[in-house]
């Protein structure tokens, strides 16, 4: 079901108005007709809505052609709606489930998939690791900056399971404050594939000789996974950094009571190198001008580096940073501008009325078609200039 954005947020609008005056009750006459009209003045509880276009994201390889389960893949293609995902996912994929796997950053905006460049390679790597030894053992450890997040994360990693046919097969677990000491007793003597938690309980994990020793007894911990790693600025940040670090000591000394014999093809999975993975949708290009857009992404990739090698430890030379490629957008030859800026008022409810406004800022004939109109009218494909042709757009609800 689609949604429509200014029906939704007068609806939104509507309900805050009832919420006023329910919660703050007058009793004065003249303050509250003061509050009822007020609350009824245009533009006092919300400005105008405001919308931005975003170009979609350049395809990368099929889904099918990327190194992970084939149920996984019809998953996500289910679910995505495409045969092919994002370039910035197939290449983190292909580097974190390839046999040199290296630091990967993805710094895409919301809505690009961000979580999927990490959470498949998880889950393949869980996959593999199951079906090779059939041990309980960290594989993975996701690290949140709040309890909300994890949840939201454990919840899809449960349904990529069941949707994908592993339900049973792959062993996920929460580590925070609302695991109960029977829980933490289960998880020390059968360890979870995949541990989720935030800093905090991570901090206690390690220093809960009980938890800490059986939880990561013989782990094959191959990723660590920093969600939102731009929150980890300043002092937090310092903080951070010495957790990675404590945590991957204790990795390095952590128990281990078999898979000394295991064959040679099988150590680096038995005995992994542990592998930084951060996400984060705020980390934007430089805008500098007389740099090229080459030098700027060269920039941006270097502070990026600089401030996850502090985080994690490894070498910023290591560190790959995945940014945004949009897709370029074809412009129709037959679109064009007003010949002055217009204003436009569009009623949202009206086909017609959407055309015919279309269709004035494109200066044409208004007696297209809404699909017509939207072709031709150039500003939609925006730019600069787009914006320099609209004096006023006004959306009504009649």
């Amino acid at each position: 079901m689609s949604l429509h954005p200014i029906i939704a947020l007068n609806h939104v609008i509507d309900e805050y108005r009832e919420y006023l005056l329910s919660e703050f009750r007058a009793k004065d006459s003249g303050l509250k007709q003061a509050l009822e009209r007020e609350l009824d003045r245009p533009l006092f509880l919300a400005q105008e809505p405001f919308f931005q276009a975003h170009r979609p994201f350049q395809h990368g390889k099929r889904w099918h052609d990327l190194p992970i389960d084939p149920r996984l893949a019809r998953l996500m293609e289910a679910r995505s709606q495409s045969e092919y995902c994002y370039i910035h996912q197939s290449n983190a994929i292909e580097r974190l489930l390839s046999s040199d796997a290296g630091p990967v950053v993805v710094t895409t905006g919301t809505g690009s998939g961000k979580t999927e460049a990490f959470l498949l390679p998880v889950i393949q790597n869980a996959i593999e690791d199951a079906a090779r030894f059939s041990k309980p053992g960290l594989t993975a450890v996701l690290v949140y900056p709040m309890n909300a997040l994890a949840n939201d994360q454990a919840n899809r990693i449960d349904q990529y399971l069941a949707e994908s046919g592993f339900s049973g097969a792959i062993t996920v677990a929460q580590y925070d404050r609302g695991t109960t000491q029977e829980k933490r007793n289960q998880l020390r003597q059968t360890p979870p594939q995949i541990l989720l938690t935030n800093y905090m309980m991570l901090e206690y994990l390690l220093v809960r000789p009980a938890d800490r020793d059986g939880i990561f007894a013989n782990h094959r911990c191959r990723f660590l996974v920093l969600d939102e790693v731009h929150t980890y600025r300043g002092t937090l940040g310092s903080n951070i950094a010495f957790l990675v670090r404590r945590l991957r000591a204790h990795l390095n000394r952590a128990k281990q009571t078999w898979g000394a014999d295991v064959p040679e093809t099988d150590r680096p999975r038995r005995f992994p190198t542990l592998v930084p993975v951060g996400t984060s949708a705020t980390i934007k290009s430089m805008s500098e001008p007389g740099r090229s857009r080459e030098e700027l992404v060269r920039l941006r990739d270097e502070a990026v580096q600089e401030f996850f090698s502090n985080i994690t430890g490894v070498e910023p030379a290591s560190i790959r940073v995945l940014g945004e490629e949009l897709q370029t957008i074809e412009v129709p030859r037959d679109a064009t501008y007003s010949p002055a800026p217009v204003a436009v008022e569009v009623d949202i409810h009206s086909p017609e009325s959407v055309a015919h406004g279309l269709a004035q800022l494109a200066g044409c004939s208004t007696d297209l078609s809404e699909n017509d109109a939207a072709r031709r009218c150039r500003p939609l494909v925006g730019s600069q200039s787009a914006v320099d042709h609209v004096a006023d757009v006004r959306f009504t609800d009649r």
